[in-house]
């Protein structure tokens, strides 16, 4: 019974140990054995028409960032993000009641000084100024006392902006009485007349300034400021672009520049927005190079009617600097890494990535000047997701 029980259990043993081997190696991993399904093509000697690829950002042609040329609260903006507005229309108005009650005035005294004696002029002014001081400490006074109870929550904001008005409005006019004074107190008639012109003009184109208005056509990319906000003279409340064309700037090497004429059409592609190229139009060649780059840059117009083409878009320029001959394969062959060029070379189902020299491109296939020879089998799709000695299975 017991040789039975030993016969029994070395046949079990025996069978674990020939399943185990049927199952493969211990540690062995299923992912080892996957393969990837991928295009290839086949590298041959050949002449290429075309030139490198070189990329940029779309940039728009004409955009403007508005900046008010004074201060004041904003009483209007017909426009918002997105509005198309050509140029001289009306982007923002300023609270103008101050400034028109200036314009008023100067006119006045301008009146006064072409039509009345010095003497008679000089007596006036010191009773306005008289009367403007009192008016403007009891409006003082009153301004001080509504910002006490709108800080107490006493009286509304809008009674406090009334109060506040009355107070600028008194205390501007308050001033001009002063310097009216002045230029009579030492000033001829004829001196006199000009300083008032002098101050009309001043304020009348003040008056103007209130009326903000579009200087390019386009459409409004940014608005930066509300009604009832103040604005000012060192930020911009309004961005315009105008989208009829925009440009692409490109740097190109010392042995391309010359190769490239002022007023050519090139191709250039922007992949976000379609497969097929733009064309675009040479427009600015530098005539030297980038200090830091060493490179040439170089500005291509392209026609924009649709508005498909936006700022900040990555496009590819087409530079047909000449032939060039070589070993030449398919473009999406060729991948990129850390500014080094690559590709994935086929060898009995197994690729391995090998570092090449690209050259000129057409858009459609490239030249690679060195690291890959005639008749050596490479991938062209699916590249980003190959590794190296991986298996593929490889269609033409």
């Amino acid at each position: 019974m017991r040789n039975l029980l030993r016969i029994v259990m070395a046949v079990i043993l025996l069978a674990s140990i020939v399943a185990m081997a049927a199952c493969g190696p211990i540690g062995s991993k299923a992912g080892e054995q996957d393969t990837v399904n991928v295009s290839k093509a086949i590298a041959h000697t050949g002449s290429l028409s075309g030139g490198t690829v070189a990329g940029g950002k779309l940039e728009a042609l004409q955009s403007a960032n508005v900046v008010p040329k004074i201060a004041g609260k904003v009483a209007g903006i017909p426009v918002d993000v997105g509005s198309v507005v050509s140029e001289g229309d009306l982007l923002v108005s300023l609270d103008a009641a101050e400034l028109g009650a200036l314009v008023d005035l100067y006119a006045a005294q301008l009146d006064k000084a072409r039509n009345s004696d010095l003497p008679a002029q000089k007596n006036q002014a010191e009773l306005a100024l008289a009367n403007a001081e009192a008016s403007f400490k009891t409006a003082e006074a009153d301004y001080q006392r509504s910002r006490q109870l709108r800080d107490s929550a006493v009286i509304s904001a809008q009674l406090f902006e009334q109060s506040e008005k009355q107070y600028i409005q008194a205390k501007a006019t308050y001033e001009a009485a002063q310097n009216s004074l002045s230029i009579l107190l030492n000033a001829t008639i004829p001196e006199t007349i000009r300083q008032c012109e002098a101050q009309l003009k001043k304020a009348q184109a003040d008056f103007a300034n209130t009326v903000i208005k579009a200087p390019i056509s386009g459409v409004v990319t940014a608005r930066y400021i509300n009604p009832g906000e103040m604005a000012g003279t060192t930020q911009p409340v309004i961005t315009i672009v105008n989208l009829d064309t925009v440009v692409v700037s490109v740097n190109v090497n010392e042995n391309q520049i010359n190769k490239i004429n002022m007023g050519r059409q090139l191709k250039v592609r922007v992949g976000s927005v379609q497969n097929e190229p733009f064309t675009g139009t040479v427009t600015n060649i530098a005539l030297a190079a980038n200090s830091s780059s060493k490179a040439y840059p170089v500005k291509i117009q392209i026609p924009n009617p649709r508005h498909v083409l936006k700022p900040g878009m990555f496009a590819e320029v087409f530079l047909n600097t000449g032939n060039e001959d070589g070993i030449i394969i398919p473009r999406e062959a060729l991948a990129t890494s850390e500014e080094k060029s690559f590709v994935w070379v086929i060898n009995n189902g197994v690729v391995a990535r090998r570092e090449v020299v690209a050259g000129q491109s057409d858009g459609k296939n490239v030249v690679i000047r060195s690291g890959l020879k005639e008749g050596e089998e490479v991938a062209v799709t699916n590249i980003d997701s190959l590794t190296d000695g991986i298996k593929v299975i490889a269609r033409n």
